[in-house]
């Protein structure tokens, strides 16, 4: 489901008039016209199913459907957001920071899983780029890949930070009922996805993932004691990209799925 993410609320009669950049992905992108319906995620989270009312050579003017009207489209708002469903985890990916094109598509992929928070590292192998001037192309990346799939997560991204400073930044905003995958080279000290994931009633998950040159023994021993846990993926050699994307579709669903298999070892 395509939405639009608006940069304000409706007015007061539930209009929403939109110019700039905005109005030329309406009208030239999407082709939107008079009497088209969209799905419009606002500022407060809410998806609304708004119809293009009027377009000048500069504005376009959005307002919100009535019940009746809305029906006409075959399905509503509400039931697209409940369909979506909110019983997901919240995921954060801790990302040590690759190659500028990389992360682009990193950033790009987690929002489109519904990954809730994004933290960049910068670590000790990662290349030294201007990674703090990357900021607002995120924010639009996000954004562009958020309406292109229509996850109802507000996906964040945090300035991009050391190792220290991610793990404080971690541990403040999850708690103890947190939940830490480190992906990783297999070891003694490495377990299945499922065993790692396997504790009682976690709030949030987070999956670490390294960038090209991989990740310090001394970074480990940091995540390690931060309660993440090294988990290694039984496939080929995975570019940092893949990796993320694989690592964050694998916890995703057993996530999703938890009850049936903790049901299942529990029955054996």
């Amino acid at each position: 489901m395509r939405q639009f993410i608006a940069p304000s609320m409706p007015d007061s009669r539930g209009t929403l008039t939109l110019t700039g950049k905005d109005f030329r992905y309406l009208h030239h992108v999407l082709r939107l016209r008079p009497g088209d319906t969209i799905h419009v995620r606002v500022p407060s989270g809410d998806l609304q199913t708004m119809t293009v009312t009027t377009i000048s050579s500069r504005s376009i003017s959005l307002s919100v459907c009535q019940e009746d009207e809305t029906r006409e489209t075959g399905v509503t708002a509400a039931e697209l957001e409940e369909s979506a469903g909110d019983h997901r985890l919240p995921l954060w990916l801790l990302q040590f920071i690759p190659k500028a094109q990389k992360m682009d598509l990193i950033v790009r992929q987690a929002t489109e899983l519904g990954v809730a928070h994004i933290l960049p590292i910068v670590g000790a192998t990662c290349q030294k780029e201007a990674v703090h001037q990357r900021a607002d192309r995120w924010e639009r990346i996000i954004r562009e890949a958020r309406q292109q799939s229509g996850s109802p997560v507000e996906t964040k991204i945090s300035t991009p930070c050391n190792l220290t400073e991610a793990l404080n930044l971690w541990k403040d905003s999850c708690g103890e009922a947190s939940c830490g995958v480190l992906l990783y080279e297999r070891n003694q000290s490495t377990r299945a996805f499922h065993q790692a994931l396997d504790i009682p009633a976690p709030s949030v998950a987070g999956l670490v993932v390294g960038c090209e040159g991989g990740i310090t023994s001394n970074e480990i021993q940091l995540l390690v004691d931060a309660g993440f846990i090294p988990v290694h993926l039984d496939t080929n050699i995975l570019r940092a990209e893949t990796a993320a994307l694989y690592g964050l579709a694998v916890m995703q669903n057993l996530l999703t799925e938890r009850q049936l298999w903790q049901s299942s070892a529990s029955n054996s």
